[in-house]
């Protein structure tokens, strides 16, 4: 490495206070900064010089960070989900980076903008004709809910399962408009109201843009969990270590599907993936029911803990955790048709060359 080479810029936010929700929705805001140390030495590894730039109060102060460098010389590696506590924020972020010249991996800020707004998200499947369950979108507590009950009742702006708790699985009218104040009070958002598909829940790890390769399917376990409308990813399941539900609903890769049933949820995942637009990477959460997969989630920029879902896919179609850093960054760098370096086929690693060959 020398000077000359392209520095790659790994932006994420830093989170050290929580605006709205409960006090230990701080653990999957800090999440972030944890996996771009991951990032971070997964890029140097490969032999990429790399600056993390936090991104914390401010669009101004993130604008100040990047002064120091050029869009020429520099890519952006976006990891950032939001900051201050706002996921919606997130678009703000990319659309800075954009404004000012800078290439990144990852979705554009339109893209970003409709993944978070899940009720958006949901009306683009359902244009597309893709299974998603029937949903209703409260900005106040009032109204009749139109679908079936039982529902699941989330905020309709956030991600990483906050907000969802068993609780937001409701039966009855009166514990759906509860639970819709809890959301609309305690996180200061719209709530989502879906039809609780009782199903098994599947995540579907893709990347790549014209060509898109799906990774293993990964399920989340929940044959521990007697009563099927406690068989959810709530956020003690995700991010609390020493729940029951942590320790009790494991993820399970690859996911046991015979031929047709993958087929089926592969297929979903792939027309979601497209109907709205992902570019380079992205995971789609799906329950699947009567050999039907419908869409629950779209994730434009997924968990990349080591740990996490994302990453063991990879891991199961071979590759290491830097190997699949750097594929992500590859497939962007190919997109945006950066010259530098320049990208060929002898540069890429071999399942990327595999993926290149179809």
């Amino acid at each position: 490495m020398n000077e000359e080479d392209p520095l790659i810029l790994i932006l994420y936010n830093e989170e050290l206070a929580i605006p709205c929700g409960e006090a230990k929705d701080l653990i999957a805001l800090q999440d972030t900064a944890s996996v771009a140390v991951h990032l971070n030495e997964a890029l140097a590894s490969c032999g990429y010089r790399t600056i993390p730039i936090a991104v914390r109060d401010s669009l101004e102060g993130l604008k100040e960070s990047l002064k120091p460098f050029s869009p020429e010389t520099a890519f952006v590696f976006n990891f950032c989900d939001g900051f201050r506590g706002n996921n919606k924020a997130a678009t703000k972020v990319i659309r800075l980076i954009e404004k000012l010249g800078f290439k990144h991996t990852g979705s554009s800020a339109d893209i970003s903008s409709l993944c978070i707004d899940k009720g958006r998200a949901k009306e683009r499947l359902m244009v597309a004709g893709i299974p998603t369950p029937s949903f209703q979108v409260y900005a106040q507590p009032v109204g009749a809910y139109r679908y079936k009950l039982p529902a699941i009742v989330k905020p309709c702006v956030d991600d990483a399962s906050i907000g969802i708790d068993l609780d937001s699985v409701v039966t009855t009218p009166e514990e759906l408009l509860n639970r819709v104040t809890y959301v609309i009070e305690r996180y200061h958002q719209p709530a989502l109201v879906e039809e609780f598909i009782a199903g098994r829940e599947l995540s579907v790890s893709m990347w790549g843009n014209r060509h898109i390769e799906v990774l293993p399917i990964t399920e989340q376990d929940y044959s521990l969990i007697p009563n099927p409308l406690n068989r959810i990813l709530s956020y003690d399941a995700k991010w609390v270590r020493d729940s029951f539900y942590f320790n009790n609903v494991p993820a399970r890769c690859p996911a046991e599907l015979d031929a047709d049933d993958r087929y089926r949820v592969t297929e979903a995942a792939l027309r979601a993936y497209r109907a709205v637009g992902l570019r380079d990477f992205g995971r789609v959460d799906i329950r699947y029911q009567n050999q039907i997969p419908y869409i629950i989630d779209i994730n434009e920029i997924p968990d990349l803990a080591p740990a996490s879902g994302f990453p063991n896919a990879a891991l199961k179609a071979g590759y290491t955790y830097a190997g699949m850093v750097e594929h992500i960054l590859r497939l962007a760098m190919q997109r945006e048709r950066w010259q530098w370096p320049q990208l060929t086929l002898n540069s890429l690693s071999p399942q990327a060359q595999m993926a290149q060959a179809f």
